[in-house]
């Protein structure tokens, strides 16, 4: 009996030092019972870091061993049902194991084009015609802004200016929140290069839209979500980033929530000096004689910049929210421009120019914005009016040898938005176990738009000793147009096949005028869209989408007068640019296990009457760039994305785009064609060194592409970033180095009109961020249901 009882001691001191412990359970579905197979399951700790994941088997059963005793919760993730998540429970000793029973998941009402399947929030979620990335996988957040995070996303590419593309299309609807960031390129560039990385929960890569979204922009939607704090009381972050030559990156937020209301407000400020230089080395051959022209400029800019935000948001009722927000933005613009111009005739003689620019500005703007959510029985109402408008006074002065000239440029714009969305359920059973759903989305939207650009140029008269105005080519462009818009929208389910048909009616007027001249159109068009999904399982789908698009001509690019800020270039607009209209369509495969995330899409898209840029050059190597109607552009490819979670201290996101191209601006001269092959590569690697401590690694290559005009040569590059939290992971440093190995720029290779020109272009790239952050907030008082971590909103970092 001694023996015994020692035997007895022996074991429950190896079961307590072993501290193993295990859950399990089954998903069902809340109405009909049936087991959920291939659901995700995902096991966090109570401080919500992850432990591990789980899949469901074809029973529904899950289940977790070998963990260490302490604090738990789960979430449960699937694609035809809502997320949920468990209360918090303990292993221990004397409960070493958990059995979580019948977990009863609630159908989601609608299975509908935008049919989610997740993996897991920290990776990506991958829906048809559509992917939306996690902020925080990227390493981006570790003091970069959304113009760095954009970048580092699979088929997506932001160049020099800020100007941001998707698979090599630039004209693109960038949104924050499903609101405009902007009037015209210029204003986004400069949102997207003050809006913090961290304070972006997620952002969405919609390639082909259904007929429920705006159709400008042939290239797509990027959306941009903005973190939104939950709990209650006051909550708020603060960080900071700086690099060498008094770089700054600064920003502050905090939000208060009540029972029914709540207030939020940020402001950001950004501040640098940034270089680059531009290197054009040209020459023609008339008889054989050989003439030479380089330009070799260096520009020098520096632009701070101050971003404030504030938003209310006030619940009457349970299901109706009542939301007014506004927003200012103000940069100060200065950059210096120093050019040298060198012609050397055939060896015999040397004619050098050299060209100082010298540019100084301000731009303005802000936006002020009411909406309401409500829903009403089974019906749910999104209605908003945004009201937004810029000015960007501006003055040039150049100096050459015996030359001084000055232009003036004074933009103002400003817009009216007003949308109201419907969202009604119109059918909905079950029969046989198979669900059969039917629900339209329908909306209207009415769009004001207004600008003006005030051009004087002005040449140094030393006779008179004073400024005379050239008539010539100074202009006033005054340009307006009005989109009224209807849409309908069809989703419809039927056991695994869902889909969507939808049409989109736009009336648009369009009116231009230029130094006394006024250019109007009115067109009507039509957008269809159509998508379709097969669900084989929770872990594998295929879909087909399509959809048109257009692209209107703005008033820079209808204006015809030339701007001459170059000393042998000038960019001219053309009063009979029609619209680009586009169709996209794409087939794609998702496939989800427990280590890899997989999607392959191949895609098309074909652009009638594409608008584009075309330079042509004289004898003497002045070069015009105007813009033109293209017979067509296609492009047909392959493009293909994996996640890897190899360990739990790495993850891999890689993505590859192959493709082919065929543009046709024969309708402008003979031979100006471009059919060429690409593709575009790109890596992202996350090593977690432990709970407080990760590194991002990021690689992107894009191959040569083939213009009308000449070839435009391979890019690549590398960062690479460190995060560690500490003082309760209420606080982080960060270090973020850009262009590792110094090779982002811009090359092209020029051949037209007997002018073969080499164009090189390197700016400040390879830069060394170090950042500090800091986020307090307050719990919520009272006892409250625990919601998983993806309905959080994430971090407050």
């Amino acid at each position: 009996m001694k023996h015994f009882f020692s035997l007895l001691i022996i074991l429950f001191t190896s079961i307590a030092h072993a501290q193993i412990g295990s859950i399990k359970g089954s998903l069902i579905d809340e109405v009909s019972g049936e087991s959920l197979p291939y659901c995700n399951v995902v096991l966090f700790s109570k401080s919500e870091d992850i432990i591990g994941g789980s899949i469901s088997n074809e029973l529904g059963v899950f289940s977790f061993e070998k963990l260490k005793y302490g604090e738990y919760f789960l979430s449960y993730q699937s694609l035809t049902h809502n997320e949920a998540s468990s209360d918090t429970f303990s292993l221990s000793i004397k409960v070493p194991s958990k059995d979580m029973g019948k977990v009863k998941l609630q159908s989601q009402e609608v299975l509908t084009d935008e049919v989610e399947i997740t993996f897991e929030k920290a990776v990506v979620k991958i829906e048809p015609a559509k992917k939306t990335f996690d902020a925080k996988s990227t390493g981006v957040d570790a003091g970069g802004t959304a113009t760095d995070l954009l970048n580092n996303l699979p088929s997506v590419d932001v160049d020099q200016d800020g100007n941001v593309s998707l698979r090599g299309n630039s004209n693109l609807r960038i949104l924050i929140n499903g609101k405009p960031a902007g009037v015209n390129k210029e204003d986004i560039a400069v949102v997207l290069s003050q809006l913090p990385a961290n304070s972006i929960e997620s952002v969405e890569v919609i390639t082909v839209p259904s007929a429920k979204y705006d159709p400008e922009g042939v290239g797509g939607i990027i959306n941009i979500i903005l973190k939104k704090e939950q709990k209650k009381g006051f909550n708020g972050s603060a960080n900071v980033s700086y690099a060498w030559n008094d770089k700054v990156n600064a920003s502050l937020s905090g939000n208060y929530r009540a029972k029914k209301w709540g207030v939020n407000a940020s402001y950001s400020f950004r501040n640098g000096s940034y270089w680059s230089n531009s290197l054009t080395e040209a020459l023609t051959v008339v008889d054989d004689s050989t003439t030479w022209f380089d330009t070799d400029s260096r520009n020098n800019r520096k632009n701070p910049a101050h971003l404030g935000k504030i938003a209310f948001n006030y619940n009457p009722k349970k299901n109706t929210s009542i939301s007014i927000e506004g927003s200012v933005n103000h940069m100060d613009k200065e950059s210096s421009k120093t050019s040298v111009y060198t012609w050397n005739y055939n060896h015999e003689s040397v004619d050098t120019t050299a060209r100082l620019s010298e540019a100084s500005g301000t731009r303005t703007s802000g936006y002020g914005q009411v909406g309401i959510t409500s829903k009403i029985k089974k019906v749910k109402l999104d209605a908003f009016s945004r009201y937004q408008l810029g000015c960007a006074p501006r003055v040039n002065v150049y100096t050459e040898n015996y030359s001084l000239q000055r232009q003036t440029r004074d933009f103002e714009n400003d817009q009216w938005v007003s949308q109201l969305d419907l969202e009604i359920p119109l059918f909905s059973d079950e029969k046989d176990s198979v669900k059969r759903s039917l629900n339209m989305e329908t909306g209207v939207k009415m769009n004001f738009r207004n600008f003006r650009e005030t051009s004087s140029f002005y040449e140094f008269s030393p006779s008179a000793n004073e400024f005379q105005e050239d008539l010539n080519v100074s202009n006033q462009l005054v340009y307006g147009d009005q989109v009224f818009a209807g849409y309908s929208l069809l989703n419809f389910s039927k056991g695994k096949v869902a889909g969507a048909i939808g049409l989109r009616a736009e009336y648009t007027d369009i009116s231009s005028t230029v130094s006394g001249s006024t250019f109007e159109k009115k067109m009507f068009n039509l957008f269809p869209s159509v998508s379709l999904v097969k669900n084989y399982s929770d872990i594998r789908s295929l879909s087909f989408s399509y959809s048109k698009r257009i692209k209107r001509p703005t008033g820079r690019q209808l204006n015809p007068i030339a701007s001459l800020s170059n000393r042998f270039s000038a960019h001219v607009g053309n009063s009979e640019l029609i619209p680009e209209r586009s169709h996209l369509a794409e087939l794609s495969f998702t496939n989800i296990t427990s280590k890899i995330t997989f999607s392959g899409t191949a895609f098309y898209q074909y652009r009638d009457d594409r608008m584009g840029r075309l330079s042509y050059t004289d004898s003497l190597g002045f070069s015009t760039i105007k813009w033109i109607n293209f017979n067509y552009h296609q492009t047909g490819g392959l493009e293909f994305f994996f996640n890897f979670k190899l360990k739990k201290w790495l993850k891999i996101n890689t993505s590859a785009t192959f493709y082919r191209t065929w543009v046709d601006g024969e309708n402008f001269k003979d031979g100006y064609v471009a059919n060429y092959n690409g593709f575009d590569l790109k890596t992202n690697f996350k090593f977690i060194a432990s709970k407080k401590t990760s590194f991002t690694l990021t690689g992107d290559y894009n191959s040569k592409r083939i213009a009308v005009v000449g070839v435009v040569l391979p890019r690549y590059g590398a960062d690479v970033s460190m995060k560690h939290k500490f003082l309760k992971n209420k606080a982080y440093f960060t270090l973020r180095y850009t262009d590792i190995f110094l090779t982002r720029g811009f090359w092209i290779d020029v051949d037209v009109d007997n002018w073969f020109r080499g164009v090189s272009h390197k700016y400040e790239s390879q830069i060394l961020w170090v950042g500090l952050g800091y986020s307090i907030g307050s719990k919520s008082r009272g006892k409250h249901k625990r919601k998983s971590p993806k309905s959080r909103g994430g971090d407050a970092m």
